[in-house]
């Protein structure tokens, strides 16, 4: 049975802390932890001087950290840089880093930063996940694989449902990756169609829980490989603003999930 992952981002500006007992308290087996500044919102980043608190509430709660954010390819020296923050999540039992690639330069540059990146989180022991990103330099689930190829590094995909819709990709696609890339999948809801100029300020503030709007999620899930972790990305600055606590978010998050599982277990109809 897929592990069920609360990722940083659906509770906005929350501190690690909090998030790791959220999700607990709601019923998850993991959740990711943002450690590369600059974060998208303030509170979730973790520093060094949270290291130890957060490392005693996972022994208790027996949360998993699953995936560690974000590392955008941007330089050589940004993988440099990243060092001190992949053995920071690695101490906290990280499994993988996640990747996006927004560059400046070209695919080959890119790719070597890929490379570099990935021989840098395997340093401590971590997988390295891609995630193609709407507005990105690499958008699609082809344009991810191809970078991942052109890298010739043991790099998986991160398949964000969100940034699948968004950037005009289609769940038909999806079968086109070889088996054993796609590493990691998180879901979402939206609306169809969605105006261009309200998607990145739906990325970052303002997604759907699955099941409240129009993603094909069924057939996107039945597609996607099975076994490998769920994780839900669904911030929602709405819920935060009507002082919905952040375990209470977890609770409706993980229950939308777990309803979403329930109708792909019944099967097609």
């Amino acid at each position: 049975m897929a592990k069920l992952s609360l990722d940083s981002l659906t509770l906005t500006d929350t501190p690690p802390q909090q998030a790791i007992r959220a999700a607990a308290e709601a019923g998850f087996d993991a959740c990711s932890l943002w450690i590369i500044p600059p974060p998208l919102f303030p509170s979730p980043l973790l520093t060094p001087s949270d290291v130890r608190e957060c490392e005693a509430i996972l022994a208790d709660t027996g949360i998993e950290v699953i995936s560690l954010e974000v590392f955008d390819l941007h330089s050589i020296a940004g993988v440099a840089a990243c060092m001190p923050q992949l053995e920071m999540g690695a101490r906290l039992g990280g499994k993988a880093a996640l990747a996006i690639n927004y560059s400046n330069g070209d695919r080959v540059e890119a790719a070597e930063i890929l490379a570099l990146f990935a021989e840098a989180a395997a340093s401590f022991g971590l997988a390295t996940n891609l995630e193609p990103v709407a507005g990105g330099k690499s958008q699609s689930l082809a344009e991810a694989h191809q970078l991942i190829r052109a890298s010739g590094a043991d790099v998986g995909i991160c398949l964000d449902a969100h940034h699948l819709i968004r950037s005009g990709d289609a769940v038909a696609n999806i079968a086109a990756i070889e088996p054993g890339v796609i590493r990691y999948v998180q879901l979402c809801d939206g609306p169809i169609p969605q105006p261009p100029e309200v998607a990145l300020t739906e990325a970052v503030c303002e997604r759907l829980y699955p099941g409240e709007g129009d993603f094909p999620l069924l057939d996107f899930l039945r597609a996607a490989p099975s076994g490998v972790p769920i994780g839900i990305e669904c911030p929602s600055l709405r819920r935060a603003g009507a002082g919905m606590s952040a375990v209470d978010q977890a609770r409706e998050a993980i229950a939308s999930m777990r309803r979403l599982l329930a109708m792909l277990d019944d099967g097609p109809g």
